[in-house]
This record gives C-alpha cells, structure tokens and sequence, in this order.
C-alpha cells in the first residue's frame, strides 16, 4: 500500500534513501550550526561530531533530502518502522531527540518544522561548506524576495519568516483580519513558500485559500485575510554596459 501511494520513494539497501534530491551522498550539508555528512552517518555540531541513533539519522536524512516539502506522518513511519505498526508517540519521540541534538524547539522551530496534523519538514537553509547552495548552484542565492504591502517593501530572509500583527513576527501586517502569528513565509535554495498557521481569516494565494505549502511566483497575490500583498523576486541588476563613443 505504501508503494502504491508514494511510489518515488524508494528504500534502498543498508538504509539509504531513494530521494530525487540532486544531492550526492558524498557531500557534506551545512545549516545551522550543523555539518552533516551522509556518506559517513556523521553530524557534527559546532565542530564537534554528534552520535545519532540510526532512527534518528533516518529521519534527518530523509527531511533534509527532501526539503522544503513536507514528509507525512505515514511516509515517516513507513520509513522508519516498515510493516509494522507504531503509536504516534514513538515518531514523535525520534522527532523530539532529534531537535535536541540539532539543538531546535519545537515552541520556535528553526530547523524541523512541525505541520499541524500532517508531518514535519526541513526548514533551516542549507548550504555546501565553500558557499554554494546545496543544489550545487551559486545563482540560488542571487535571487532576493519580497512582499510589497500598503507601499512597504517587506524583505524575505532566508528561512522561515512568520507573517502577522505581533511585534516579534518578521514580517509584521498590523492589519485587523490578521492574525498575530498569521503565515509563514519560507525561503530555501531559491524558492519561496507559504503555508497558513491556522488562522483565523485564512492565507489566500491568487484568491485560493490554500490548505498546505504552496510555493510562490513572482506577481502572486498574497491574502492575510483581508490584508493583499504583492509578492516580488527580483533578480540582481547586471553589469552597466560601458559605451563607447566614435572618434571624433
């Protein structure tokens, strides 16, 4: 049954996952204050190596390679507990470890991002020690976002940027439809994502209430209840042509 209805997914031998991320096993992904080995099964932190239960390396392997989607609940026990069943508990119990040792909250998750009654997802930007995203493509980062409200330009850092009307959102719409914790906004890799966070108007993208992670174009309209913003990629300005002037 888990074949059929996830059918790119494929376990591999000694525990590898079949993930279509472009990401080589050799190479070692930085976030946070985090370098991860895949190859090796090695996490260090703050340069100091980290032992992982081979569960909880699972997961973050499986997150990471599939980022910035989200990874179901039934995806995630399949993956780790196969054929058999488990309470909700015991994912919740590797999720909860894992945050530990990445040094994560699940109150202010930086790194796994909890969604509510569907899975979890890899939040944190990750990068290949040396500069380069982790797709191998400097140009992922050159791309800068930004939502234009009440003639405001609102700046999307890399990562998670909650939307709202409390003071300490990153992106703050004092707007009466919106909720204090309204949406996050999510920039990885070059992409941009928003996901409502149970709000009490609804996030809309193009007049469509949207019920998951959707990512974004440059032009979509953004609702925050009533709250329109525009939101804009802008790619970097280019070399100024020199012009040269004829003899004369």
């Amino acid at each position: 049954m888990f074949r059929e209805l996830f059918g790119s997914v494929d376990l591999l031998p000694a525990g590898r996952l079949g993930y279509a991320s472009g990401v080589p096993d050799s190479v070692e992904l930085a976030f946070a204050d985090c370098v991860l080995k895949l190859d090796a099964h090695q996490l260090f932190r703050r340069g100091i190596e980290v032992p992982l239960e081979p569960k909880v390396f699972t997961l973050l392997e499986v997150l990471i390679q599939r980022r910035p989607a989200v990874v179901t609940y039934i995806e995630l026990d399949e993956l780790l507990w196969p054929n058999v069943y488990v309470a909700r508990s015991s994912l919740a119990r590797i999720v909860s470890e894992l945050r530990t040792v990445l040094g994560d909250s699940p109150t202010d998750s930086q790194i796994i991002r909890t969604v509510y009654k569907t899975g979890y997802a890899f939040a944190a930007t990750v990068t290949i020690p040396g500069g380069t995203s982790a797709a191998g493509d400097t140009r992922a980062t050159a791309v800068t976002f930004s939502l234009r409200w009440n003639q405001q330009r609102l700046a999307l850092l890399d990562g998670p940027n909650i939307a709202g009307r409390d003071a300490d959102c990153e992106v703050i719409v004092d707007a009466s439809t919106v909720s204090r914790r309204h949406a996050r906004f999510t920039v990885a890799e070059g992409v941009a994502t928003v996901e409502d966070l149970g709000s009490t108007n609804g996030t809309y993208v193009n007049d469509v209430a949207i019920k998951e992670l959707t990512r974004l174009n440059h032009g979509d309209a953004v609702k925050l209840g009533r709250a329109l913003l525009e939101f804009r990629a802008t790619e970097p300005a280019g070399p100024t042509e020199m012009v040269t002037r004829a003899p004369g």
